[in-house]
């Protein structure tokens, strides 16, 4: 390990904050820990920002493209003349970080590992196991998914039609998807040094273990916080929240420019603003455009943005239909007695409705994004196909939340009140903010009516929302890839992404959904989705939070940024693309 590294993670262990970072180490800060590292596992943009850069797929984005890809692992590959088979040829002399080089046994065990383990808490399932296997559902009752799924149905999805040492690899669909390339650029879908994980105690790859694996807990196995990937930067460490990496010199492509990657989370945003004021920091996260007018015009600080830029990313406050009511101090006595709220409380139409006319869109966007954004009529973003810009916000209106509250539970609800509490993730303003106006405005209401909001740290806020624990939580949704159905059904589908924390039950949008699910004409699909949007407007199943224009915040002598709202975290460019001058 390089001298330079070793001083650097000794002061990120300390939990100290650089003084000014090396002109040969890039130092981000930013508010969330990674939760894994494994790519079966991983599902956040904390982990998906590293995985990015250690971790590579047979294709990825011509940067800073999001729609547009180029060859990576993979030099070309074909399509059958029935759509379902991709045939991937493999780049010759592809070292992994361990010195193993890449054959097809690791483009199989990688993708098949996603569908053996499937992981509840991953992408590969939801992602591509319909496509793939026959099933989106997850190994979260193990019984249940070998009923649904058998290895056989695994083994032939990804074959190696050489041997595994060939350099040829044929991904077989049960159904045509044109989107196949872009759902490949996903994290889920890293090719992992097969042999050195095998070695490391990983799943040995056979049908004979296979069973052992499924649903197992990934955050307690070697590839959570160990990583042989093919990527131009090598983990050194993960400490907690500080993520140490080095420029690993066997890399296949164009040599990175710069020698070390220091990721710290820093929660205060002042502390953040402060550290690439000062040089302490090369990039830093920045919620909330207000918060630029301490940095506009500041020495050595860059603010990037773009008129063209647009997020594929949405932010909304989710309701959950079904409360684990259990021992959960966030629903209070757990009944509507004015002390708690009951397991259904979101479930009442009414109820959502009202807390729907809670939030003031375009205040919002006026005093938090200083007027640089736009409210969403729908969780989609508005570059997608079939965004409904026709339907109505419900925003600010007291008088019509009163009446959605009286009407909720045959007013009961307005006669005894209740208490609860709403959750978001530690160092996020934009959210912090977003519930906070919303309790105000409950508790102005109604003096029966409470709404607490406390902050969690990431990994911790994900595994309560998980639990359904969490009676409502502001979370985000940036895009697997560049196409309505990664939000559509993730946010909406009875079974989708998002179901899991809310519960989401909707008898009329869910035909809608299975029908856009099973065409491909773009303007078919594009209609549905507008229905979809029209229905959202009536259920008020969630509240989308106002769209900010985007910005990156550097040092004035970072080069090679970019805009690439895919990637994650954030932070939008790649780590070997970067440079110093």
């Amino acid at each position: 390990m390089k001298k330079a590294i070793t001083l650097l993670f000794a002061l990120c262990l300390s939990g100290a904050v650089l003084a000014q970072a090396p002109a040969d180490t890039f130092v981000e800060q930013t508010i969330g820990a990674p939760v894994s590292l494994d790519p079966a596992r991983a599902y956040d943009s904390a982990s998906g920002r590293i995985l990015d850069n250690v971790y590579e797929r047979l294709y990825t984005y011509d940067e800073p493209n999001i729609d547009e890809f180029v060859p990576a692992l993979a030099t070309d590959y074909s399509v059958s003349e029935d759509g379902l088979t991709y045939t991937f040829t493999l780049r010759e002399g592809v070292q992994f970080h361990s010195g193993n080089t890449l054959s097809c046994k690791d483009v199989e065990w990688s993708w098949e590992r996603n569908f053996v383990t499937a992981s509840p808490e991953g992408a590969g399932n939801y992602l591509l196991g319909a496509q793939l296997i026959g099933t989106q559902i997850t190994g979260a009752d193990p019984a249940a998914y070998q009923e649904e799924v058998s290895f056989a149905d695994i083994d032939s999805a990804i074959e190696c039609p050489e041997g595994p040492d060939g350099m040829t690899v044929d991904i077989n669909l049960l159904n045509p998807d044109p989107a196949l390339i872009a759902v490949q650029a996903y994290s889920a879908f890293s090719v992992v040094d097969s042999e050195w994980a095998i070695e490391n105690g990983a799943w040995d790859g056979t049908e004979a273990t296979w069973t052992e694996w499924i649903g197992r807990d990934l955050t307690q196995g070697f590839l959570h916080d160990n990583v042989s990937g093919t990527g131009a930067y090598q983990l050194v460490e993960w400490g907690g929240e500080t993520v140490v990496a080095e420029k690993y010199d066997g890399y296949w492509g164009e040599e990175a420019s710069l020698e070390n990657v220091v990721i710290q989370v820093v929660p205060e945003q002042s502390t953040r603003i402060l550290s690439v004021q000062q040089g302490d920091a090369d990039m830093i996260l920045i919620n909330e455009r207000a918060a630029l007018v301490q940095l506009e015009g500041a020495p050595g600080v860059t603010i990037h943005e773009d008129p063209s830029w647009s997020p594929t990313s949405v932010t909304a406050a989710f309701y959950n239909f079904d409360i684990e009511t259990s021992n959960n101090e966030d629903v209070g006595s757990g009944q509507l007695d004015g002390n708690g709220i009951p397991s259904d409380f979101f479930a009442d139409v009414n109820v959502r409705r009202a807390f729907s006319h809670l939030f003031d869109h375009q205040g919002f966007v006026e005093q938090v994004y200083d007027g640089a954004g736009q409210p969403l009529t729908m969780g989609l973003p508005p570059s997608f196909l079939g965004y409904n810009d026709d339907i109505a916000v419900r925003s600010l209106d007291l008088e019509a939340a009163e009446q959605y509250f009286r009407e909720a539970f045959d007013g009961e609800l307005w006669e005894n009140g209740f208490e609860f509490t709403a959750i978001y993730n530690e160092g996020n303003t934009i959210r912090q903010t977003s519930l906070e106006i919303i309790a105000e405005n409950v508790e102005f209401i109604n003096p029966n009516f409470r709404m607490n909001v406390r902050s969690l740290p990431w990994a911790d806020f994900l595994t309560r929302t998980a639990e359904q624990r969490a009676p409502m939580f502001v979370l985000g949704w940036g895009a697997d890839y560049a196409d309505p159905r990664n939000f559509i059904n993730t946010f909406y589908d009875n079974d989708g992404f998002y179901a899991a924390r809310t519960s989401i039950d909707s008898p009329e949008m869910q035909p809608l959904i299975d029908e856009a699910n099973a065409i491909v004409d773009p303007a078919e699909r594009a209609f549905l989705y507008r229905q979809i949007g029209a229905i959202h407007f009536d259920e008020a199943p969630l509240i989308p939070i106002p769209m900010q224009s985007p910005f990156i915040v550097t040092s004035a002598n970072l080069e090679g940024v970019y805009y690439n709202p895919m990637r994650a975290a954030g932070s939008v460019t790649l780590w070997k693309d970067l440079s110093k001058n």
